[in-house]
């Protein structure tokens, strides 16, 4: 935040300013946000050599996907003959074994999806979320992405092509949350890094990863608003993303449940708190840790408020996988996602993650991160 604006609401904090001028702050913060949203959704298309993404506009139809390839190695796959889920209900996480060893950064496999990528195309496309800090967001002072699934991006490209310039061998694709599957189905891209979670219904859809993040689900609310858990939200409404797993648990909660409400973009839930028009938002830790830190007067209430009948059979599981099309060549593909799988397992391994994890995570969630590393097989 800067400029009067911002030095205005800083002020008002600082003086524990009286109720209307607390409105007043809000507005302020809220049309500083809806200022940033406007300035994304003016961002042009770009080359591979250039920092600003290219906004996700509208899409061709998409093809119907091929089918995936089970996933035999999870003890829960047989209860779907595709192998997306679990005899609970709970996504099979087996994914491809890594690939080892792997291949020299610079020279890839020939015929390979990484050589194609390498040699004929010459840069990554990654469609990347641009509005969510601190998983993905514009740095308007460096023109560069930056966040946690931007450095997971990052290390994917360095893979393919080495370290150096890595920015010269991506094109970056800005996308929402309800964009997510068509944009890869479309063949317009060739992987997702963009908060998504892994679900039953997208693993018939899409190829993923294993795990590169375990979020979990959490209630974002206005402090010293009296609400303390998902029971004191019944008949109010609450705030989601479109397209999220949120917004799909949410509608699911029995009555008396709140009254859910969605918007193309979570900042454009917090515009919404802030101005009144929704009591609560439903999100991942990682997404409303973002918001929290951008409104002192929010706060973000865990696990428990979502109470034990909701929180049973793993529903505030959020486990975040690289999506990577199905292209109806099965070969490919599987050597596709084994590598990607390979790049996760080096950077869980060196210290990559956890550097990128203490930089964009650590201090909005205020614990020790931990590489999901049990779920990439060896």
């Amino acid at each position: 935040m800067s400029g009067v604006g911002g030095r205005a609401v800083a002020a008002a904090a600082r003086r524990g300013a009286p109720r209307a001028d607390q409105g007043m702050a809000a507005r302020a913060r809220a049309a500083i946000v809806l200022a940033c949203c406007g300035a994304l959704v003016m961002a042009g298309c770009s080359t591979a050599r250039s920092p600003l993404p290219i906004e996700a506009g509208p899409l061709p139809r998409s093809p119907a996907p091929a089918e995936p390839t089970p996933a035999s190695s999870d003890p829960g796959a047989a209860a779907r003959p595709d192998g997306t889920c679990r005899a609970d209900g709970r996504p099979v996480r087996a994914s491809e074994p890594p690939l080892w060893p792997m291949p020299t950064p610079g020279r890839m496999p020939p015929g390979s999806r990484m050589g194609v990528i390498a040699r004929d195309r010459g840069y990554l496309r990654v469609g990347i979320v641009t509005d969510a800090p601190p998983a993905g967001l514009m740095n308007w002072r460096t023109l560069r992405l930056e966040g946690f699934d931007v450095g997971i991006a990052r290390a994917v490209a360095a893979a393919i092509f080495g370290p150096a310039d890595v920015d010269d061998h991506i094109q970056f694709r800005a996308v929402t949350t309800s964009e997510r599957e068509d944009l890869l189905r479309s063949n317009m891209v060739d992987m997702l890094v963009a908060t998504m979670t892994i679900t039953c219904e997208r693993k018939r859809q899409v190829r993923f990863s294993s795990v590169y993040y375990e979020s979990t689900l959490r209630l974002l609310v206005r402090q010293n608003a009296g609400i303390a858990d998902l029971a004191d939200l019944a008949g109010r409404p609450v705030c989601t993303s479109a397209g999220s797993t949120a917004s799909e648990k949410l509608a699911r909660v029995p009555p008396p449940a709140p009254r859910p409400v969605t918007r193309p973009r979570i900042a454009d839930c917090l515009v919404a708190l802030q101005y009144g028009d929704v009591d609560a938002i439903v999100g991942d830790d990682v997404l409303l840790a973002g918001l929290a830190a951008q409104d002192p007067y929010t706060t973000v209430l865990g696990p428990p408020a979502f109470g034990a009948a909701f929180a049973a059979g793993g529903q505030l599981d959020e486990p975040y996988g690289i999506a990577m099309p199905i292209t109806g060549d099965a070969v490919g593909d599987d050597e596709f996602v084994a590598f990607v799988n390979g790049v996760l397992r080096q950077i869980m391994s060196d210290g990559t993650w956890t550097r990128l994890y203490d930089e964009w995570l650590r201090p909005g969630l205020r614990v020790p991160g931990r590489p999901p590393l049990s779920d990439l097989a060896s």
